[in-house]
């Protein structure tokens, strides 16, 4: 069993990603988006607001 985290949302509807998560959330160390992270986790709308100012996913631009 591994024992690396995973990215969550905290009880305040921060994202929470781990150092001991896979690399690849690392948005700040060259990882992926982290609209795409928030996209994997099918974050609800606010939750996507908070974070980023991308449209979220599924609305028109």
């Amino acid at each position: 069993m591994s024992n690396k985290q995973f990215p969550y949302i905290d009880d305040s509807g921060n994202v929470v990603i781990p150092f001991n998560s896979d690399p690849k959330y690392h948005f700040w160390k060259e990882g992926q988006q982290l609209s795409v992270t928030l996209q994997e986790m099918k974050i609800n709308e606010g939750v996507w607001n908070k974070h980023t100012k991308k449209p979220y996913p599924g609305d028109a631009a």
